[in-house]
């Protein structure tokens, strides 16, 4: 279903716009869930039809030097990469949240009725995130193989029917229940985000409204609502922000 004739970066342009719209629409009070939605199935659709913004698959594939399967300069592939562990640094994880097509289609997923898990344990759902990280780049460094191939993300976006096409299927089915599976335990490049994100300037913060009801901490899915929660896995799904029915809540930077 890919178009390989559109370039990749296009994808890559799309991802940069996304992102900053999310966070503008954030700080000016103007985004809401539907806005969300929009967004989540055209990067979605970007996936299908260009495999691209994949930024943790250019990622596998720059540090494997399989350079002309980037479908852009080797430079401005790095430069992107960069670009968005800067902007999780000062704004937060927009691209996780709406632009990435990895991303997107679990968070649509999630939105299919269904019991929902909790995984409560913050520090066991990092420490798996770290540890796949380090077996990622071993795989990648050391022995020349891509963990990402293997998880079939190539393959269901391509819809190649390969051996690989069910294991990534399989995640999309457990993110009807899990909340974004992949980006929580998995993704390399989501990884390196969350920990640019842990002393991110922007974020989705209280405010003297806020009288500790707990509402948004109800609805957060991934635990990260709380007043001291670090929001290094929070993915802006703006879930709090519609619990909350005293305007408590707010998309800007710490008064610090």
């Amino acid at each position: 279903m890919v178009i390989e004739s559109i370039p990749k970066a296009v994808g890559m342009a799309f991802a940069v716009l996304v992102s900053l719209l999310v966070v503008m629409l954030l700080l000016r009070g103007k985004f809401n869930r539907r806005i969300g939605l929009v967004l989540l199935v055209a990067s979605t659709l970007m996936g299908f039809l260009v495999f691209a913004p994949m930024l943790p698959n250019q990622f596998q594939v720059l540090l494997l030097g399989k350079t002309r399967q980037l479908g852009v300069p080797v430079a401005l592939a790095a430069v992107v990469l960069f670009l968005f562990v800067a902007m999780a640094f000062v704004l937060g994880r927009s691209f996780c949240g709406y632009a990435c097509p990895i991303g997107a289609v679990q968070e649509l997923v999630y939105k299919l009725p269904g019991k929902k898990l909790t995984l409560h344990s913050k520090k066991i759902t990092q420490a798996f995130r770290l540890v796949s990280l380090a077996a990622f780049l071993v795989l990648t460094l050391v022995f020349s193989l891509g963990m990402l191939n293997y998880l079939g993300v190539h393959d269901f976006f391509y819809l190649d029917f390969t051996w690989y096409f069910p294991v990534f299927l399989a995640i999309v089915v457990l993110a009807v229940f899990l909340y974004r599976p992949f980006c929580r335990l998995v993704c390399p490049y989501g990884t390196i985000l969350s920990l640019a994100a842990i002393k991110g300037v922007f974020k989705l913060r209280r405010n003297d409204n806020c009288n500790e009801c707990g509402e948004c901490e109800l609805v957060c899915p991934t635990s990260e609502a709380g007043a001291t929660d670090l929001k290094q896995e929070c993915y802006l799904c703006h879930r709090c922000v519609e619990a909350c029915k005293r305007n408590a809540i707010s998309y800007g930077r710490s008064k610090m």
